[in-house]
């Protein structure tokens, strides 16, 4: 059995401070490797999410994806700010 690493992330925690993010890819990773790992990760998130706060599934995914399109943009938006500040 061969085991691929497809995604690896750490998390720095500062008293006072921004937790930093660090988000790795490999390079041998192919595009379909890596969209069935975000798709299957989310997957789980709005199964948890649905039975902790007691939602059929569909509802739970619909408000599940707007609160990541929202802070999808949200980064987008802080990103932009930080290339015009530079």
């Amino acid at each position: 059995m061969k085991v691929k690493s497809v995604v690896t992330a750490n998390v720095k925690s500062y008293k006072g401070k921004e937790d930093e993010f660090n988000i790795n890819v490999p390079k041998d990773v192919t595009v379909n490797e890596l969209e069935f790992v975000l798709v299957r990760l989310t997957y789980f998130m709005v199964s948890n999410y649905a039975e902790l706060n007691k939602l059929d599934f569909e509802t739970a995914l619909e408000q599940y994806g707007r609160a990541m399109i929202t802070q999808v943009g949200v980064m987008k938006d802080m990103e932009s700010a930080n290339d015009e500040t530079e």
